[in-house]
This record gives C-alpha cells, structure tokens and sequence, in this order.
C-alpha cells in the first residue's frame, strides 16, 4: 500500500503550489506522467491479467497461429504484440510500452482539458482508474482511445467519431457499444432522462439473464450463462454507490457545469452510465467492465468540475468575507479528499484488479511492500 500513497500524496502536495506557476501545469502534467509510467513500468505480478499477458507475449511468439484462432484476444491487441515478440522475448516489454502509452495519454487529456491538473491526477488515483491500467490492458486501451473521441461529439463530427470508436473496437470489441452512445451522450441530462435511464436499469436486473444470454450468444460466448463465475456473481455494491454519490452531487450542479461548459452535459452523462454498468455489475461482473469506457473522462474531468462548483456555490452563500470564503473551500476540499482516501484505502484493501502487494522487477520474491499492507 506504501507506494500506492507515497503516489497520491506525493503527486497531490507537489501540484498544488506547481500548476499555480507559470508553465507549471505543463511541468506537472509531465512529471505526474513519469513518475505514474514508472511505477506501471517497472512492476512485477501486480495485477490478476499480468501473467496471462505475459503468457499471451511468449505465445504470440511461439504459437501465434494458435492465438489467431482465439476469438477472446482482438487482434488490433495482439498483432502488434506479435511484432514486438519477434523482437525480443523479455515479456516485461509489453508492460513498459502499455505504461507509457497509458501515462502519456491521460496526462495529455488531463493538461488539454482538467483546469486543475492536480484535481485530476488525484481523481485518476482514488477512483481506481490506475488500478485498471495495471490488469485490463486491452480494455484500458480501447477507453483511452474512446476519450479522445469524446471531442468529435463536441465538434459534430460523427465519422471521425466512428472510426475512432472501430478503431478502439480492435483493442477490445466492447467499444462497438460508443456508436449508440454517439447520440445517448448528447441527450440533455435533466430529470425525464435521468428517469429513462434509471428505468432502464430497473429493467435490465429484471431480465438480465435473458439479456446476457442473448448477447453472449454471438460475442464472448465464453462469457454464457452458466459457464463464467463473472456473469453469475456480482460485485460489491460499494463501487456503484461510490460513482452514484458523485454523480448525485455533479446532477445537483448541472445547471452551473453546463453554464461554465455546455460539453460538460456529455461528461455528466458519462458519469451517469459508470454508475449505470458498476450497478448492473453488482448482479453480473463482467457487466461493470462496460464502466471503463466512461469512467476516464467522468473521473478526470467532470469531478474535478464538481469539486470547484461547490466551492463557488459555498463562497457565494457563506463567503461573505475573504476569512470564510476560505474556510469554505477548506471544508468542500477537505471533505472531497478524505472520502475519496477512503475510498482509495477500501479499493487496497479488498485488492482491487489484484494490485497488492506491489512487487517489481527489482523486488526479492516475497519481499512485496516490505510488508506495509
């Protein structure tokens, strides 16, 4: 667990006094994307999918024909990993680029579109999504590619969108799903939507066999009814009402999101289906995966968003003088980070993606976290 904070604190008290420097959100988003590669880099077992794609590295190397016919691997994942493997079979490799690749990306959007960075580093940490990067790479890979397709639904530009969203279909197919929500992200986000979708949801824990049996029939069939421990079981409802609580507080500002940013409504409506999938994935898990696709930007940019309209909501009621405007940031601010601590503490705690204990490269075995957890 020591690492895990040493990341939170460290990156969160270095920010803060940074990006108010001139040139230095850009200096902040770059060491934040360095020190975040490193330690995906440089890590050894840490995540439940890391040996089955080190396994996946030395296949695509020596049984190649093998894993073509496997309909579980895109080959939009795998044929560049077969490339790399022709090169060398050091299968630590494979993490190194993907950490690069994940650091890069999200500091880029973080810099480009959170007004504070370190709001959103701190975001991309307690809500989990790091976790992720660490053991589902080929999702991981296709919601990096997803968020940056977010812009074309604010440009108008549905073409661009799709190829996008085909070519994050390559890394992991559950992408195909953004053509529909090309249109659902742009839906006002106000009472009546919000009762349609909740309404879907009622319907989805209704029928949900029925519904799963039908769409493993033609994708993931592994995946039936029956057959996988992911779609008979559920997750813990902790995780639904995590994301449920802050979409409740981003609903009960939505006017003011939307005022400072109308592109926020989209965020918003993000925000909404990772609470959406996380719940239907309280009854079937694998469910709660289709979260990922939403949960980059919702996290990273809407909540960072959420934060800072509470502050001015509070200022503007209690801020009477320069001495309680800043008490009520410091109440907003402190509430904020000690639940999302919290919240980051429980993901640890129950090993979320398999991320503890935190082994690398250079760990003797066994000796993970010198026993901190």
């Amino acid at each position: 667990m020591l690492v895990y904070y040493a990341l939170l604190v460290g990156l969160t008290v270095v920010g803060i006094p940074l990006c108010r420097l001139k040139h230095g959100k850009k200096i902040y988003c770059c060491l934040a994307g360095l020190v975040l590669f490193a330690v995906a880099a440089i890590r050894e077992g840490v995540g439940y999918d890391y040996n089955s794609y080190g396994t996946m590295f030395l296949n695509s190397r020596y049984r190649f024909e093998f894993l073509m016919r496997n309909d579980k691997v895109e080959k939009g994942f795998l044929l560049p990993v077969k490339y790399l493997s022709d090169f060398t079979d050091y299968y630590q490799i494979l993490f190194i680029i993907m950490a690069a690749i994940f650091a890069a990306a999200v500091m880029i959007y973080i810099y480009l579109y959170t007004e504070k960075a370190y709001l959103g580093v701190f975001c991309f940490l307690t809500f989990g999504i790091y976790f992720y990067t660490l053991c589902f790479l080929r999702q991981m890979m296709a919601a990096i590619v997803v968020m940056y397709a977010l812009q074309y639904i604010k440009k108008k530009q549905f073409l661009r969108f799709l190829v996008l969203v085909l070519f994050a279909s390559t890394f992991h197919v559950s992408a195909l799903l953004m053509v529909l929500f090309y249109f659902i992200l742009q839906i006002k986000m106000n009472w009546v939507s919000l009762g349609v979708y909740t309404g879907g949801l009622v319907l989805f824990f209704i029928f949900s066999e029925k519904i799963l049996g039908l769409i493993t029939k033609y994708f993931y069939t592994g995946y039936q009814i029956g057959l996988s421990v992911e779609i008979t079981t559920g997750l813990t409802p902790i995780y639904s009402i995590f994301f449920g609580i802050f979409f409740a507080l981003a609903f009960a500002v939505r006017k003011r999101l939307c005022k400072k940013n109308s592109f926020n409504n989209v965020y918003l409506n993000c925000m909404y289906f990772v609470f959406f999938f996380e719940a239907m994935g309280a009854k079937h898990a694998i469910v709660s995966r289709l979260a990922l696709l939403f949960v980059l930007p919702a996290s990273i940019v809407i909540v960072p968003e959420v934060v800072n309209a509470y502050i001015e909501l509070f200022k503007e009621k209690f801020g009477k003088n320069h001495n309680t405007a800043t008490i009520s940031k410091t109440v907003v601010l402190t509430v904020f980070a000690t639940f999302c601590t919290c919240m980051y503490t429980y993901m640890m705690l129950n090993n979320l993606n398999g991320v503890m204990p935190y082994q690398t490269i250079f760990s003797e075995e066994g000796s993970a976290d010198n026993g901190a957890d």
